[in-house]
């Protein structure tokens, strides 16, 4: 068969393969042959492409805030668990819940409540390294993955963590931060567990707080383990 009748009676997706095979070998005449049909195939396989790599981004981002979501999460930090087993290094993980978030909703709204998560998200981004993560979980609750973090470094962090989400409360009344944290891997080996350790901490650190404040004191401080 001549070779101009094979090419007319392959599609488009094997033209495309044609090209980048006998293009390497044959240079300008070869793509010469394949023709139009071979480019837009490629054209094509790039949209799709793209499309792909647009939805993937967007299963790992939270729409309202911009930053990472509860996916992310979980695939960052199992990176980051192998990494560090690897290299022997602490990494940290913190969670934090906002107090009286549902009284800012009641009061003012959603809307007003979407605008607070996303002062909340800009703030905690200012208030982190480059290397960190923050991602919202979902409702109030808000999660850091802090790289090569031990013990010393996570308590300076939580202080900046919890003046960030003060910033971002302003003059909202009632408005406050629980924050815990754990360290791998002195309090867990597992995401599990250290999310789960996470998490206790941040609630005893509110118990803590609330057992402390006198009668009739604000709620704009910050609970955290310290």
């Amino acid at each position: 068969m001549p070779p101009t009748v094979l090419l007319a009676a392959l599609g488009a997706s094997a033209l495309t393969a044609i090209a980048v095979v006998a293009g390497t070998h044959l240079g300008p005449v070869a793509l010469a042959l394949v023709g139009p049909a071979a480019l837009a195939g490629a054209a094509a396989r790039r949209r799709i492409d793209a499309h792909q790599a647009g939805l993937l981004h967007l299963a790992h981002v939270d729409p309202l805030t911009g930053l990472g979501n509860a996916r992310q999460l979980r695939s960052r930090l199992a990176y980051e668990l192998a990494r560090h087993r690897r290299m022997r290094r602490r990494l940290t993980v913190f969670v934090l819940d906002l107090d009286g978030f549902k009284l800012v909703n009641d009061r003012f709204g959603h809307q007003a409540g979407d605008e607070v998560l996303r002062e909340v998200a800009r703030q905690l981004k200012r208030a982190v390294r480059e290397q960190d993560t923050v991602v919202r979980q979902g409702g109030d609750e808000f999660c850091v993955l802090a790289p090569e973090t031990g013990w010393r470094e996570a308590e300076l962090l939580a202080e900046r963590l919890g003046y960030a989400v003060a910033r971002a409360a302003g003059g909202l009344p009632g408005l406050s931060a629980s924050i815990g944290f754990a360290v791998f891997p002195d309090e867990g080996t597992t995401a599990q567990v250290l999310m789960s350790r996470a998490d206790a901490n941040g609630a005893d650190a509110k118990r803590r707080t609330r057992q402390a404040r006198p009668e009739g004191e604000g709620r704009q401080k910050l609970s955290r383990v310290a």
